[in-house]
């Protein structure tokens, strides 16, 4: 009898998707110091601008045209392979609104991100719509992640697993360099680490 397939969900954007040269790219074209993360970034726009405002254009352009110039996060590729041949459901969810702000030019983010994944090398893990989920807001993100009853979560922003109501019950992996704060939330420095861990767990 066919063992019931365990589920992994994957947060989007700074987790399956690189940034580092569409970020640096931003950085040349606006005149700024040099980047490489979204996070140095973010860092860098909010210390000039407390009103959010550089950071949700930054955002805007980095989420569409910029798109043209990110890649796969590292390991995600042998990440979603690995999974997949281990009888796994692969899922993404992602906090995204529907379009970029009026003064961003209210582009379509989801169809953006969608058609970027479809045209990546993870396009083989996650072919259709029913695998892909974007929702509004982080408590919508969280409650989308509660139905979908998965046993590991992978995300780069520890602010997710500390939203009300996510399930500690999930196997949580938070993608940073220095780790987490939470104890039943494991850091890991990349995606490629994921795996050792899940095959000791097994």
């Amino acid at each position: 009898m066919r063992a019931v397939p365990k589920r992994f969900g994957f947060d989007l954007d700074n987790t399956l998707i690189d940034y580092s040269v569409a970020v640096q790219k931003y950085c040349l074209n606006e005149g700024l110091h040099e980047c490489k993360t979204l996070d140095s970034l973010r860092s860098l726009l909010r210390r000039s601008d407390t009103t959010g405002r550089l950071w949700q254009l930054a955002q805007g352009w980095l989420y569409t045209d910029g798109l043209s110039y990110a890649r796969s996060g590292h390991g995600a590729v042998e990440l979603c392979e690995f999974l997949r041949n281990s009888n796994f459901e692969l899922m993404i969810v992602s906090h995204k609104t529907t379009h970029t702000p009026d003064f961003c030019g209210q582009k379509p983010l989801r169809e953006i991100a969608t058609k970027w994944i479809n045209n990546s090398d993870l396009a083989d893990y996650f072919l259709g719509n029913e695998q892909i989920y974007y929702e509004a807001t982080r408590a919508l993100k969280v409650e989308r992640i509660q139905k979908l009853k998965f046993n590991y979560f992978v995300d780069d922003l520890v602010e997710v697993f500390q939203e009300p109501g996510f399930p500690q019950d999930v196997s949580s992996f938070l993608l940073s360099g220095t780790g987490s704060e939470l104890t039943w939330v494991q850091g890991v420095p990349s995606l490629n680490a994921i795996k050792g861990l899940i095959e000791n767990e097994e």
